[in-house]
């Protein structure tokens, strides 16, 4: 798998835990006044979409790191070439 294939996954990936964390709202969970997710009357313990978004984007900075070195993780993208 190239590193472009890769980050194309990920992100599908963060895209369905991000629904997931949508769905824990709509399972019952609630946002306290301190912001803080209270998921005492769902099915769902949040913990794991968050640790699971964390953990693939922690991955993707790694394949960039790399991919193109530090220095290219600021450094503009060349033009894709036909």
């Amino acid at each position: 798998m190239n590193s472009n294939l890769f980050h194309n996954v990920a992100n599908v990936a963060t895209l369905v835990l991000a629904a997931g964390t949508a769905a824990l709202v709509a399972s019952g969970c609630v946002q306290s006044g301190a912001g803080a997710l209270d998921c005492s009357k769902s099915f769902i313990d949040p913990t794991y979409t968050t640790v699971a978004i964390a953990a693939i984007q922690v991955v993707k900075m790694g394949v960039n790191v790399v991919r193109d070195g530090l220095g290219g993780l600021i450094k503009p993208q060349p033009p894709v070439q036909k």
